[in-house]
């Protein structure tokens, strides 16, 4: 029971989610065994006796050099580098008063939630551009569809999917608890069908994006969403469409726009070939969008422009 809180105790002073607590332990674990492997190697090699002063301070290299190097390494693979980093910097300013470690200092890691309720081809682009990123990771998929394609897309990517229940998510505490326990700071809303609960806005107030597929405030609102919003802009011998990125609040479609990008409605277009145009401008523009946002140097940023 003790291990148990002492490990509750990490996770929440590191700030991570379960899935990255665990890759976290799992590198400090290798690298423990390599760097006591190696400090054998090297005694055996050099053909030093043990509890000598040579083998203290054969030990004391490998730990001060060694074992900074090795940690680094093994957090690659396993997508913790950023955290490692910070980790080893505040390791050298301690021990040597080092202040002015400044070479790749990297901002603080962001963990990101991505909503969605359909084949994830936005989620999918999200992931793979975030693959391996030094500040920022997607630690968890949330869908209202047990089944949808996401969930497949989520799985591939060895991401968690937290599946919401309707009358909780509405009714209830809106899954803020473990959104908060993941170590969530930020939510991506990607084909999310459901409005979200005015529980949930206010747990990640300006902390919330959603992904429309036109030039809102036009053809925005309760019932416009996919194919429909396609069919309306058609209907209406509109000749432009686009997307429009914002934060949302306790109004569909109505939080402040961040970013917005068009295209053309050609002559013949159908709802389907519009939506092939307007997907290639969601693909090429969310996930850049998303990380002008969290870059702490970004306009985009609330803080950066509230500095």
């Amino acid at each position: 029971m003790k291990m148990k809180s002492f490990l509750n105790f990490l996770q929440a002073k590191w700030k991570v989610g379960a899935r990255d607590f665990l890759l976290i332990i799992i590198v400090f674990s290798l690298t423990g065994f390599t760097t006591a492997w190696l400090t054998r190697s090297i005694s055996n090699w050099l053909n030093i006796e043990s509890y000598t002063v040579l083998s203290w301070l054969v030990r004391l290299i490998v730990l001060l050099f060694g074992y900074q190097v090795i940690i680094l390494l093994f957090s690659i693979p396993f997508g913790q580098f950023g955290f490692f980093w910070k980790y080893e910097q505040r390791i050298w300013r301690r021990l040597f008063n080092w202040n002015t470690v400044k070479v790749l200092d990297l901002p603080p890691m962001k963990s990101i939630a991505i909503f969605a309720s359909g084949a994830g081809s936005n989620a999918q682009e999200i992931i793979r551009y975030f693959k391996g990123h030094q500040s920022v990771r997607v630690s968890l998929v949330v869908t209202n569809k047990p089944e949808a394609g996401v969930v497949h897309v989520a799985a591939n990517a060895g991401i968690p999917v937290l599946t919401v229940e309707k009358e909780r998510f509405f009714r209830g505490d809106g899954y803020v608890p473990e959104l908060k326990d993941a170590g969530i700071d930020f939510i991506v809303l990607a084909g999310f069908l459901w409005k979200v609960p005015d529980s949930l806005v206010e747990a990640f107030r300006n902390r919330m994006i959603n992904i429309h597929p036109a030039l809102l405030p036009a053809y925005g609102g309760k019932g416009m969403y996919g194919s429909k919003v396609h069919e309306a802009v058609i209907a209406a011998g509109e000749k432009q469409s686009g997307i429009s990125i914002h934060y949302v609040d306790e109004v569909f479609d109505h939080g402040k726009v961040i970013f917005q990008a068009s295209c053309e409605v050609l002559p013949g277009d159908d709802p389907s070939s519009l939506a092939e145009r307007i997907h290639k401008l969601e693909h090429s523009n969310y996930p850049r969008v998303i990380e002008e946002l969290l870059d702490p140097k970004s306009t985009l940023n609330p803080s950066a422009t509230s500095s």
